[in-house]
């Protein structure tokens, strides 16, 4: 039996994740300078953008608080020791990945950057292909019946 059948390799050796965030950011940043920006943004939309960003640091922070917690990893290259359940992830199997769409929209809106909203559906959707598929398979493999009955009672997003 190797590694890879008992749940104990990681999902990924790329740490996708922050790297998407970073490239979604930095990309949209560096296309926003190079355009001339809306000549208007309205305050509802900045103001929008401030609770979004406030929200996903909150969710993260208590992601990252839970799984420290039940002495799992965070880093989406390493493999996870135990499988966390509840406080945001009763609502979301990946609620740490949804704090990160929501903070490049976030900062898409208070920072009156239509490009960073545009990128907040590609993060999602390169999330879901690179990061959320294997790590769904490590965590089927690592923990069988009882990831079966968390993914049949919560969503993958929200």
């Amino acid at each position: 039996m190797t590694a890879d059948d008992t749940g104990t390799a990681p999902p990924s050796r790329i740490p996708w994740p922050p790297l998407l965030l970073v490239g979604a950011i930095g990309g949209g940043a560096l296309v926003e300078s190079l355009l001339p920006g809306p000549a208007s943004w309205p305050d509802w939309a900045r103001t929008i953008g401030v609770l979004l960003i406030v929200l996903a640091f909150s969710v993260d922070v208590w992601c990252v608080r839970l799984m420290w917690g039940r002495g799992t990893t965070v880093r989406p290259d390493r493999a996870v020791s135990s499988l966390v359940t509840d406080g945001p992830f009763r609502f979301s199997r990946n609620p740490i990945y949804v704090g990160n769409v929501a903070l490049v929209a976030g900062l898409g809106l208070a920072c009156a950057a239509p490009t960073l909203l545009l990128l907040a559906p590609v993060m999602a959707i390169a999330l879901a292909k690179l990061a959320i598929e294997p790590e769904e398979r490590h965590l089927a493999r690592r923990f069988d019946r009882d990831y079966d009955a968390y993914v049949a009672r919560t969503r993958r997003w929200l």
